[in-house]
């Protein structure tokens, strides 16, 4: 049941929706947001409608352009001039996308032009008061509406994308200008940009009913309705039953006859599907022949729109915002600068996450990080910022933590435990109900239990302190989802983890375990690429190939540091600890399986290149290897060669040379 089913998960995502028949309201008061809405089971196999406005002021760009050509140059306008956003298609070329303004706006649209033949392309802001059909089947082309790319259940209405009225205005300007290079104006536009309550406190209603039926049928005579959109035609349907009551159903006929849309009995239905009306309503309809030239005043005046000069669509200035935006003229300096809980690698109060095979230990690297953190010490040699810290562990119970802890200590010079950083809360919960959020119906989040607890526990610990580090380990514990589906992911990291980041200051850094494809390409990545997006910064650790005790701390994404160039940490586990390398001995096994990878490339490189070293006898090697290797002691050279001939890793072929394991 479509109504039932993605209904229910639009309207549990947050937003406003309704039950189309067609592209027609079935709800009276539908603009309202009645409850009736939510009777899912109800409504059944209905189209979905998504209200416009409301909390988030949703809007819609409607590209009404028949002409490909011009419609893929307006689809590019909007990429370029507007961002991102889930784009639904009913009829191509035309198409709708979906954002949100930063304040409740009127409608706005371009004028109409024929282009090739084809009457009524224009392109819309559909704003408060109006509905887009989210899905369904389209009644012209009898096929189902389509998302070609993100889907609208892709995304809570917060996350879409926020414009500024100025920016929708712009981009309409920019539109108009580019439909004019395509063909024929043949009405200008009749509507800008305000915010949603200016003009709606028109009253016209009058006592005397004839006067009313007068003054709405020489307001008619001003509007246009050759490209109206659909939602506004019957937006203005209750503007006129508001006006003059059911007596006005004739004057509707006449206004509605003007678009080649019309239909006598569709007139017919929606009429009369309109219950109780209000002056708003009636004040829209006038304000909207205002704008195109009606004398409020003088409105027994007896000329129309054909003798109006045309004018340019016009825009309200920018005010200043109490939303937290700001214009760009407005910034001034000095800005505090980005800052580090790890300097270039973990910017503060975003999600970032470490990726890392089971067992390479990325949960002790993580503790060291956390003692580090709460003592404000440097870590790796690399800057941290002092601050509480919250460790989640689901994998390890507190016998095995504690004893971490100890080593942990040990290698920082403290012999007894209770002498550790005490703003550091270590979490153990193997064996728990570990689960932050779930999707038990398919499609809706909802909280797990321990999700509530956490956030309790995370404001505990950070007391009155500026922020708070929270570590999870790992994903595969606290996430409910499924890790291929950008949806909950997304939802996952930037709604629930990115909330705890908002509420409490947070910095938090999720481990997580790589996928077989994700170790075999080095990459460390697992199932939806959302992880990779939907997170500030990524690190991967891997065992050095070939080696138990060597580890590689990759650094695969930060948004805001450089990170071109090498990024690799190379770290040794000795006592307990993962570490840079520092003793003599350390240094001799990083050198020793440095060597090591090296000689295997310089033999693949020279049986690549079929050069004399291939050629040599059984002892060729060993005067060619330390002339290729001259960093490295010739005996040095020569007894890792030996070492690895002796391992199989370097094989001889009689006649041919030297190959290694891999090339052979």
């Amino acid at each position: 049941m479509r109504y039932e089913k993605f209904g229910r998960e639009l309207a549990q995502l947050g937003y406003d929706i309704t039950p189309l028949r067609g592209k027609i309201p079935q709800l009276a008061g539908w603009q309202h947001r009645p409850d009736t809405s939510l009777e899912f089971e109800k409504w059944g196999d209905a189209n979905i409608g998504v209200v416009l406005g409301g909390k988030h002021n949703i809007i819609a760009i409607d590209i009404d352009v028949r002409s490909e050509q011009a419609a893929n140059v307006i689809r590019n306008l909007a990429d370029d001039m507007l961002g991102s956003a889930p784009e639904r298609i009913g009829s191509a070329p035309k198409t709708l996308l979906v954002y949100r303004c930063t304040e409740p706006v009127r409608k706005i649209k371009t004028s109409i032009f024929e282009i090739n033949g084809k009457a009524n392309n224009c392109v819309e802001a559909l704003c408060e008061g109006q509905q887009f059909v989210a899905s369904g089947l389209h009644p012209d082309t009898h096929k189902n509406y389509s998302w070609p790319n993100d889907s609208l259940l892709d995304y809570r209405p917060e996350e879409l994308t926020a414009l500024t009225p100025t920016e929708i205005a712009n981009f309409i300007q920019t539109c108009n200008a580019a439909l004019a290079d395509f063909g024929d104006l043949k009405s200008r536009s009749q509507t800008n940009v305000l915010p949603f309550d200016k003009g709606a406190n028109f009253d016209f209603q009058e006592n005397d009913t004839a006067t009313s039926m007068e003054k709405l049928g020489a307001a008619v005579q001003y509007l246009e309705n050759p490209g109206l959109h659909y939602d506004d035609w019957v937006r203005l349907a209750h503007a006129f039953k508001a006006a003059v009551g059911d007596g006005g159903l004739p004057l509707f006929h006449e206004f509605s006859q003007k678009s080649d849309k019309y239909e006598f009995d569709e007139t017919e239905r929606l009429w009369a599907s309109i219950g109780s009306v209000s002056k708003i309503g009636a004040g829209s309809l006038f304000h909207l022949a205002a704008e195109a030239g009606f004398d409020i005043a003088n409105w027994d005046r007896k000329y129309g729109p054909a003798d109006l000069a045309e004018e340019e669509i016009q825009t309200t200035p920018a005010t200043d915002a109490t939303d937290g935006s700001f214009t760009a003229a407005s910034v001034v300096g000095p800005i505090p600068p980005r800052e580090w809980v790890l300097d270039g690698w973990w910017p503060s109060r975003t999600v970032g996450m470490l990726f890392g095979a089971g067992g390479v230990g990325k949960t002790l690297l993580m503790q060291q990080f956390a003692n580090a953190v709460a003592e404000g010490e440097r870590f790796l040699g690399i800057e941290t910022m002092k601050m509480p810290v919250l460790s989640v562990m689901c994998e390890d119970d507190a016998d095995e933590v504690k004893r971490r802890q100890l080593q942990i200590n040990a290698a920082r010079g403290i012999d007894d435990f209770g002498n550790g950083p005490d703003n550091l809360v270590l979490w153990p919960r193997v064996g728990a109900d570990n689960v932050l959020v779930t999707w038990p119906s398919g499609g809706t989040d909802e909280p797990g239990a321990f999700y509530l607890n956490l956030c309790d526990k995370v404001r505990e610990v950070k007391g009155d302190a500026d922020g708070i580090l929270l570590i999870l380990d790992t994903a595969a514990d606290m996430f409910g989802g499924n890790e291929n589906e950008r949806r909950t992911v997304n939802t996952f990291i930037k709604t629930y983890l990115g909330s705890i980041v908002v509420q409490h200051n947070a910095t938090v850094i999720l481990l997580a375990h790589p996928s077989l494809s994700g170790l075999a390409s080095g990459s460390g990545m697992s199932g939806s690429t959302a992880w990779e997006n939907s997170v500030r910064a990524r690190a991967y650790l891997a065992r050095q190939e070939d080696s138990d005790d060597i580890r590689i701390l990759s650094r695969k994404k930060s948004n805001y540091s450089d990170i071109s160039g090498n990024n690799d940490i190379q770290l040794i586990w000795e006592n307990g600890v993962l570490a840079i390398p520092a003793s003599e001995d350390a240094l001799d096994r990083i050198n020793a399986t440095t060597l090591k990878h090296a000689i295997m490339a310089e033999v693949d490189i020279a049986w690549g290149e079929k050069n004399a070293f291939r050629k040599q006898g059984a002892r060729g090697y060993k005067v060619a290897l330390p002339r290729q290797l001259p960093t490295h002691k010739p005996a040095a050279v020569i007894k890792a060669a030996n070492a690895l001939i002796a391992d199989g890793n370097i094989v001889h072929i009689d006649r041919y040379g030297f190959k290694t394991e891999k090339s052979v």
